[in-house]
């Protein structure tokens, strides 16, 4: 199989509808899209851990935090952080806290 690189989705190679070795040789020729894809498939890891603790992630969240780590690599090691043991037990704790604050009360309609 010939792949088109004009073609090639990197979402889809990241969230695995794209997978198996000719992929793979793919990938392995294209170091930068390669290192695309593999910070993508730790956000979505991240996302899926926060969505497992039920933790509201705002619209565009991914989109943005993908920007953000093209910025400035370092915030890599706290999505690790976010993946480990520790993470888990950080997201944990953030969720009990958030859950003891009351609930936003909607605004009083103003009188006609």
């Amino acid at each position: 199989m010939s792949i088109d690189d004009a073609n090639v989705n990197l979402a889809d190679l990241a969230d695995g509808t794209l997978a198996g070795p000719e992929w793979d040789a793919w990938l392995a020729a294209h170091p930068a899209a390669a290192a695309e894809v593999a910070i993508a498939r730790r956000v979505r890891r991240l996302l899926s851990e926060m969505s497992a603790a039920a933790i509201p992630v705002p619209e565009g969240f991914e989109a943005r935090l993908m920007a953000r780590i093209r910025e400035d690599r370092t915030l890599l090691d706290l999505l690790d952080l976010g993946l480990s043991g520790v993470g888990r037990a950080l997201i944990e704790l953030i969720n009990l806290l958030l859950s003891l604050l009351p609930a936003p009360q909607q605004p009083a309609a103003a009188p006609a």
